[in-house]
This record gives C-alpha cells, structure tokens and sequence, in this order.
C-alpha cells in the first residue's frame, strides 16, 4: 500500500511541476493598453484580439498603435510584438498617419522601436496636401525624418 500511495504522490508532484512549467499564454478581447516614459503618456494601444503566446512573441488583430512623442497612428488588420528585437511587424491594410510626411498605406510595415526605424518591404503609397507618390519598399528613420521609397517611385500632383 505504501509503495501505491508512494507512486500516486510522485505523479501528482510530477503532473503539479508539468503544469508550473508550462508556457504562459494569455488571451483577451477587447484591450486597452498606456504605457508611459517617465511622467509622459508615449503609446496607446488598442486591439480588438489580443494574445500572448509566451513570455517573447504577442499577437493582436484589428490593432491602433499610437506612439504620442513620435507623431505616429498606425491601423492594422493584424500585429505581432517581437519582445526580443523590440520589433512590431503590422500587417493587413496597414494605414500609417505621420505629423510630417503624410499619410502611408502598404501591406506589411515593421517598426524597429529601439531603432526608430520603419520599413516597408512591398507595394507602398504616400499620401500629403495633393501629391500621391507610389513605389516598392520604405525606409523611414524616425529620428532624422528621413523617409525614401526603394524603387518604382512615381508621383502624381494635383494643382
């Protein structure tokens, strides 16, 4: 008898440290993110979908991000947060909204924050005050407010 209670308190203790290992993974609907830097208010984020896979990739859908010290609004059917390499890579309908260059539509944007880096590697189109520009692949540094299409660039002008 004592080696069967023995045998039941080891598989319980195994199956208990099992399940204390196990990745964490959380999912919410409907969130609602501040973060802040120091005293100021820096991004909102908001996601009708939300998951986190475990402690280094999280998922979102129909996502808003607004970084307030940049000057960003980006919409997207879909994000994931590389914690890591600190990268969002945004994808499905991506609409970026700048305070300096305009408007930026594209299929697939990644922000490297640490860099204050956004690239495009697709079909890109560039909205500002009557001029439509239109190319493949987007460099845009943050930091210098430097923004260059790759190649195919063209533009239109409306006077």
């Amino acid at each position: 008898m004592d080696k069967i209670l023995k045998g039941i308190l080891i598989n319980l203790l195994s199956a208990s440290l099992a399940f204390a290992l196990a990745p964490l993974e959380i999912k919410i609907s409907s969130l609602r993110y501040q973060r802040y830097e120091g005293q100021v208010l820096a991004w909102k984020i908001y996601s009708q979908e939300f998951q986190q896979k475990n402690n280094e990739i999280f998922e979102a859908k129909g996502v808003y991000l607004e970084n307030l010290t940049k000057g960003l609004r980006i919409w997207a059917k879909e994000a994931v947060y590389y914690k890591s390499e600190d990268k969002f890579v945004l994808k499905g309908e991506v609409r970026l909204l700048t305070e300096r260059e305009g408007e930026i539509f594209t299929e697939e944007l990644i922000f490297y924050r640490k860099k204050d880096l956004l690239t495009a590697p697709g079909k890109v189109i560039l909205k500002k005050e009557g001029v439509l520009v239109s190319g493949e692949g987007l460099t845009y540094s943050l930091s210098e407010g430097n923004l260059q299409l790759q190649k195919r660039s063209k533009a239109q002008f409306k006077l």
